[in-house]
């Protein structure tokens, strides 16, 4: 909508909208909350301004999801972390026709994530899922250690959308021994809101040097929060 515009009149354009968040204040203050998201997104593009710069860009979550999938090795696990509605499951069980594991307690978030998303948020039943997507139901420490014993084969495909420090720490610390070389990681939620420093990112930074792990990022949606990483070694 903006295409033909020189930077002046785009900017004149741009103005209301801006002065509405930065301008909004109630005497000397200024709405925090709103000012945060707009913190977090200039602090993602510096983020990818340093590291992102080279790494394709994908339109939606959707179109990075089918992408990783058809890029995955072929005959590992395929796995999801954070089913809730089943949209992403389907969009992977759709794409990748052999077995795929989709794990969420359906009980919503177990701890607070942030502002608007508390304990609890994201719980609803589980949905129908197609025939080759198998729900494995129950918190990520009580189901997945004895998952893992049961598939002892290398993961070829990760989908970690679960928000949280401690849920990230707890897929990443269970299922070390079977990420290998070429295994496939996508963060849901790794940047581009208030807080993204504290969650999927924190524990994925955690995660590399804890264990040395080289990788090399992918894929990202500059649009939203997801981003895609393949791994080099561990």
């Amino acid at each position: 909508m903006f295409g033909n515009l020189d930077f002046d009149e785009l900017s004149l354009k741009l103005a209301p909208s801006l002065a509405k968040i930065l301008l909004k204040s109630a005497g000397d203050t200024f709405d925090y909350d709103q000012l945060s998201a707009l913190v977090a997104s200039i602090d993602s593009a510096l983020f990818a301004s340093e590291y992102l710069m080279n790494v394709p860009r994908f339109n939606s979550d959707d179109a990075l999801l089918r992408d990783s999938v058809v890029s995955a090795r072929k005959g590992g696990l395929f796995l999801e972390f954070g089913v809730a509605t089943g949209r992403t499951l389907r969009i992977i069980a759709e794409t990748y026709p052999g077995k795929v594991y989709g794990f969420d307690s359906f009980n919503g978030l177990p701890e607070n994530w942030r502002e608007g998303y508390a304990a609890g948020a994201f719980a609803q039943q589980p949905p129908e899922t197609l025939p080759n997507a198998e729900l494995v139901i129950g918190l990520f420490d009580q189901t997945l250690p004895s998952f893992i014993v049961r598939n002892r084969e290398p993961i070829s495909f990760i989908h970690i959308d679960c928000d949280l420090y401690s849920s990230t720490v707890t897929i990443l610390e269970t299922l070390k021994n079977n990420i290998i070389p070429g295994t496939i990681i996508v963060f849901d939620e790794y940047l581009n809101y208030p807080g993204w420093r504290h969650h999927e990112y924190r524990a994925w930074t955690e995660f590399v040097k804890k264990y040395n792990v080289s990788f090399k990022y992918t894929g990202v949606v500059p649009i939203h929060q997801q981003l895609r990483v393949e791994i080099l070694g561990i």
